[in-house]
């Protein structure tokens, strides 16, 4: 039977070059993971073929107001999510209001890119890549 023997300098080579690896396994994770803790990114946009008024979104807990959309803009919102909720989008076209709901989730610390077209009827909303 064949006898294994370590000695103490081959053993401390391989132990600090194992902490290295998994210092650097950590800190990639830890770089690459980031990302999804940041803040939920929605973009409304207008389809329609009438500026859209008084658009708010109502999200996370909380109500955060965007104003008026021309026809074929749109605008980025980031907003805070303090509990777990879809989207709710309502604005005012032709003096009418409007309510277009989502069917996408939103939670504290999830990072989620979300697409809302709407105007002229149009209801769409989505959760897109990166």
């Amino acid at each position: 039977m064949a006898k294994c023997k370590l000695d103490a300098e081959h053993s401390a080579a391989w132990s600090g070059r194992i902490h290295s690896y998994l210092a650097a396994v950590v800190l990639s994770l830890g770089l690459q993971g980031c990302d999804w803790l940041s803040d939920p990114v929605i973009v409304v946009k207008n389809v329609g073929r009438d500026v859209i008024y008084d658009v708010s979104l109502e999200v996370g807990g909380g109500v955060v107001g965007v104003g008026s959309i021309s026809v074929g803009e749109s605008r980025v919102v980031k907003p805070e999510v303090a509990a777990d909720s879809s989207l709710l989008v309502t604005y005012y076209e032709n003096n009418v209001r409007v309510v277009c709901q989502g069917d996408v989730y939103f939670t504290n610390n999830l990072h989620v890119k979300v697409e809302a077209d709407v105007g002229g009827g149009v209801c769409r909303i989505g959760e897109v890549a990166d």
